[in-house]
């Protein structure tokens, strides 16, 4: 796979842009419904050869599933996920792997791996954990599942990435039948919308099936119209879909922006916006640390509203955890039109206080705003 199609899905909202290691295969011979007891993971997880002398730095989890299985079990999931996190640079996205070690943390270490919450990778490993759990439990006691799974301790921004990875399990334990796993996450009280994006990005995810090697079988709601399937569902799920549905425009354009942005602009007027935002992740995913040329890739989004959501998109894809914090700034930094700026700003001071966990990091944040804006940040943080 080409350097830049790494970064074709799980950009910034959600989930890494890059499929490089999408290990789902396990989920093919799950019944939608039903799935294998905690016997079946425990027996599947003897099988793997532990390495005791596993070492702290080691490069091998990331395309090593028995490395990673050691890593997991010695260091545990929060230590995995930095790790993986590390070795990104040189290998690429590391969302996926992360699922992988999510998956084997809960089959080690059952519900305790749900306390490793962590948002670098893109919550990778907390969205594999939820798969695992599904896979365990099937879908018959969702309302219960949540409470397991998604603390009311966490904010909205951990909200919704634990309601995300639920519709990604939906998704799979459902068997990538698409409007199983949208009416499965209809059953939820709240964020149903954040559920709906889970089960669209893994729909995507499923069309990645038969390449480099992967025998996840392929969902079948995917094909050469680049607004499919956001074109067959029903009204209230629409925004979701286009959410995520650049990725799928980076599969079919080969990671031409200038084409995704004339699909984006041949959307449906509602959803224009949101597909442009949708781009801007995948923008961000590919260009991540260089704002110049994130920028200019989102120069092929029509100038005004449509621009700004792909500038948002890409920002925000840099800002997932505290040490993309310096990257967004300077993302912010770079943009010379003044509404483009603007938004930029009100969207990582609004983010900060989600990522950042004291004040004492939200005023260090702050004092690296251009001085224009410094104000409004520690306005922000204040109230």
């Amino acid at each position: 796979m080409k350097y830049k199609a790494k970064y074709i899905f799980y950009g910034g909202i959600l989930i890494a842009n890059g499929m490089m290691l999408l290990l789902l295969n396990r989920w093919a011979n799950h019944h939608p419904k039903f799935s294998p007891s905690h016997h079946s993971h425990a027996r599947e997880v003897g099988k793997k050869e532990l390495d005791g002398v596993i070492q702290k730095d080691s490069k091998d989890i990331f395309r090593k599933e028995d490395a990673l299985f050691s890593y997991v079990k010695k260091f545990g999931l929060r230590q995995t996920i930095a790790r993986l996190h590390e070795l990104a640079p040189l290998y690429g996205d590391c969302h996926q792997p992360a699922h992988q070690a999510g998956r084997l943390a809960y089959k080690i270490h059952s519900t305790e791996a749900f306390r490793s919450v962590t948002s670098q990778c893109h919550a990778g490993g907390f969205h594999g954990a939820i798969e695992a759990y599904f896979s365990e439990h099937g879908t018959k006691n969702l309302s219960r599942d949540v409470k397991v799974i998604c603390s009311s301790e966490l904010n909205r921004f951990y909200t919704h990435q634990c309601i995300h990875g639920i519709g990604h399990g939906l998704m799979a334990a459902a068997n990538y039948e698409l409007f199983v796993a949208l009416k499965n996450c209809d059953l939820l009280s709240e964020r149903q919308g954040s559920c709906w994006s889970g089960v669209f990005m893994e729909n995507i995810v499923g069309g990645l099936a038969g390449h480099e090697g992967h025998s996840i079988r392929s969902t079948k709601y995917l094909n050469d119209d680049p607004h499919y399937p956001c074109t067959i569902i029903e009204e209230k799920y629409k925004s979701s879909c286009y959410l995520l549905q650049t990725s799928r425009m980076m599969q079919l354009f080969s990671g031409d922006f200038s084409k995704l942005a004339s699909a984006c602009s041949e959307a449906p007027r509602n959803y224009r916006r949101v597909c442009f935002e949708s781009m801007g992740r995948d923008v961000g995913g590919v260009h991540r640390g260089n704002p110049a040329a994130a920028i200019a890739s989102c120069s092929d989004a029509p100038r005004g509203e449509l621009r700004i959501g792909c500038l948002t998109g890409a920002v925000q894809d840099e800002f997932w955890d505290p040490t993309g914090q310096d990257n967004a700034l300077n993302f912010c930094k770079h943009l010379e039109h003044k509404a483009e700026k603007d938004a930029c700003y009100r969207t990582i001071f609004s983010r900060a206080p989600q990522i950042l966990s004291s004040k004492e990091d939200l005023k260090s944040f702050c004092s690296k705003a251009e001085a224009l804006y410094r104000g409004a940040c520690l306005n922000g943080i204040a109230s």
